[in-house]
């Protein structure tokens, strides 16, 4: 751009003094330092952009010999940076419209523009997650998460086998270890093939890391460990109360923490764990895994809810309760609790418990209208 103004400025004095000769002869003399220096205008504005257009050559060829060869060749080819921006617009708009060669071949001319990583990236990108390749021995590692990140794109559709997406992961965190983005997938990958270890592994190092809350890490943390347990009998009571230090009022971890005791023959301590459960959560999946041991001994169990206040007791134990009067033959307090539940919490689990109620006293024309009405307030719920 310097050296265009300087063309145009030494064209438009020539053009001056070529139409203004007296001007161009005209002396002109300069004092200093006790010099006295005098020449003709013309002469001496001439001698002037000569020069300044030679100060700017030699800069020039300063500058190319310490960039070396390849720079000079380079711009020789490619023209000036802003061409080169212009060509690299170019590419990306061929690249983003998926055009001709999407842009390669108008790339290739944008070195010194973007580095040529930037334009393996461009190409990664615009290749579909199920397409993506898996990274070579000496590949960019950059190259290797970007790959890693796009097959592993839980949106993608359609997505990589699962055996695909795992290697992409492994080869990602060989490339960069620890990163949160490829550890939080794997562990879904793990958790979608039921592969318990691996994700109990990985969910523990973003929570140690940092990575993701604690609110987000300990239900599935928690679930990881219930399945653990599940499938190594050995060390399934470990499994368990690490579960339960997680998470001790989720219901899988609750429930699965009672079955092992009563699988171990302390059924007291079940019975213990699982009413202290119900009576604090509105938890029927419990309640109704409990019911069956209180009922070994239904009037006593019965006689310790007897005088609790209905508004205190949530939903759960409430029908629990009435379940227990049930057992303990006291059908008309049984009724009392169903009604009471019903008033209460009126939904599908108190009138399928009225409509049992009834069956049991052979009432079944009553019993039909209480299960239609839990089909009916079950289908406005859900």
């Amino acid at each position: 751009m310097r050296l265009v103004i300087i063309l145009f400025l030494a064209l438009a004095v020539t053009i001056l003094l070529t139409l203004m000769p007296d001007v161009a002869s005209q002396m002109v003399r300069i004092q200093a330092f006790g010099w006295e220096f005098s020449a003709r205008q013309g002469a001496f504005i001439v001698a002037l952009l000569t020069v300044l257009g030679v100060v700017w050559l030699i800069r020039a060829l300063v500058s190319a010999l310490l960039a070396g060869p390849g720079q000079v060749w380079q711009s020789l080819r490619t023209g000036s940076r802003k061409r080169r921006e212009s060509l690299l617009r170019d590419g990306l708009a061929a690249w983003l419209d998926m055009r001709d060669d999407h842009g390669a071949k108008t790339m290739r001319k944008t070195r010194g523009v973007i580095p040529d990583w930037a334009s393996g990236m461009l190409r990664i990108l615009a290749t579909p997650a199920r397409d993506q390749e898996l990274p070579g021995q000496h590949a960019d590692p950059l190259h290797v998460a970007l790959a890693a990140r796009i097959a592993t794109d839980p949106t993608a559709q359609p997505a990589p086998d699962p055996a695909t997406r795992k290697a992409q992961l492994e080869a990602w965190l060989a490339v960069h270890p620890g990163a949160p983005l490829a550890q939080q997938r794997l562990a879904d990958l793990a958790e979608e093939e039921g592969d318990w270890a691996t994700a109990s592994q990985m969910l523990e190092e973003q929570w140690k890391r940092g990575h993701r809350s604690a609110s987000a890490i300990k239900p599935r943390l928690a679930h990881a460990y219930v399945m653990m347990a599940a499938e190594d009998p050995d060390q399934e009571m470990h499994h368990l109360r690490k579960a339960q230090r997680l998470a001790p009022d989720d219901a899988e971890v609750v429930l699965a923490m009672g079955r092992a005791m009563l699988r171990a023959g302390d059924t007291a301590a079940a019975q213990k764990l699982w009413l202290q459960h119900v009576e604090n959560h509105d938890d029927m999946a419990v309640a109704r895994e409990l019911l069956p041991l209180c009922s070994k001994d239904a009037m006593k169990q019965y006689r310790r809810m007897e005088g609790r206040d209905a508004p205190g007791m949530n939903p759960a134990h409430q029908w629990l309760r009435a379940q227990l009067a049930q057992a303990a033959n006291l059908t008309g307090m049984a009724r009392e609790h169903l009604d009471t539940l019903l008033n209460l919490h009126p939904g599908p689990l108190a009138w399928q418990s009225l409509g049992d109620w009834h069956a049991s006293q052979g009432d079944w024309q009553e019993a039909a209208r209480c299960y239609q009405h839990a089909l009916d307030n079950e289908t406005k719920a859900g």
